[in-house]
């Protein structure tokens, strides 16, 4: 099944072994999101990190959805976050302010997120900071930010980081206001909006993640949610990239209720 400890879709190998297939991350194929991929590199030149990646958020659906990453290794991380469920990224959302890490040793870094932390080292990381973006009640998504080096962000590179966060909301919003005065109906722009996104050509969706767990939550007879914990745990135990082993299922090539039965298998 493809189940190699260290096969090509390990979101944890260093981005130069990734393969020349992986390299330069392409922009996202949805059109809601026009405009990011020029949002992310302008705070990649403006705050001297190494990459930058954004990810937004419809909690009341249960869904993340990474929209762009400047290059493999920011797609990995945020990758590492969705699948464990840990890390800047999230506390950034949920907390609703920036959360700032020029070291991996700072502030309880390790405590906090001990499994996420053994994964930056690993792959080079040594600072990542977290920006909300702005929202009406709540943050529509992360900014997200990691450096190679150890540093802080200087004041100036914090505010041009609070001002691409502002900007991605003030992107979004305007996408999806053009959508929605082009439907018929806000439920219409919504299925439209599913329809467009998640396509073959898109390279950070995560349709198939949510698929997938509908389809374990079936096989095992657990609630979604339940689901979703069993396929972030599988994957992170196989070494393997969420979305891949999440195409595995939908394709039927592997079923967790064969999984279920055997002991041997870490679930």
């Amino acid at each position: 099944m493809g189940d190699s400890p260290q096969d090509s879709t390990d979101p944890r190998r260093p981005a130069s072994e990734l393969g020349p297939g992986t390299l330069p991350v392409p922009p996202a194929a949805d059109p809601l999101f026009v405009g990011i991929s020029a949002i992310c590199d302008t705070v990649v030149r403006l705050t001297g990190v190494d990459g930058a990646a954004v990810a937004v958020l419809a909690p009341s659906m249960g869904v993340r959805e990474l929209v762009y990453a400047t290059d493999a290794l920011a797609q990995q991380l945020d990758e590492l976050q969705f699948t464990l469920g840990e890390g800047p990224c999230v506390d950034a959302y949920q907390r609703g302010h920036p959360q700032m890490f020029p070291s991996l040793g700072a502030q309880g870094f390790e405590a906090r997120w001990p499994a996420f932390t053994a994964e930056l080292v690993a792959l080079g990381v040594a600072a990542v900071f977290a920006y909300p973006v702005p929202g009406d009640h709540r943050p529509l998504g992360v900014l997200e930010l990691y450096r190679r080096t150890e540093g802080r962000l200087s004041e100036l590179e914090q505010g041009s980081a609070q001002v691409c966060a502002t900007a991605l909301q003030t992107t979004l919003e305007s996408n999806w206001h053009e959508h929605l005065a082009q439907s018929t109906s806000e439920q219409a722009a919504v299925d439209a909006a599913a329809v467009q996104g998640g396509g073959p050509m898109d390279p950070f969706t995560r349709t198939q993640v949510h698929v997938a767990a509908g389809m374990i939550a079936v096989q095992l007879n657990l609630p979604t949610t339940d689901a979703l914990d069993r396929l972030r745990a599988h994957a992170f135990a196989q070494r393997r990239s969420i979305v891949a082993v999440a195409a595995d299922v939908v394709a039927r090539r592997l079923s967790f209720r064969d999984l279920d039965d055997d002991p041997g298998t870490p679930l």
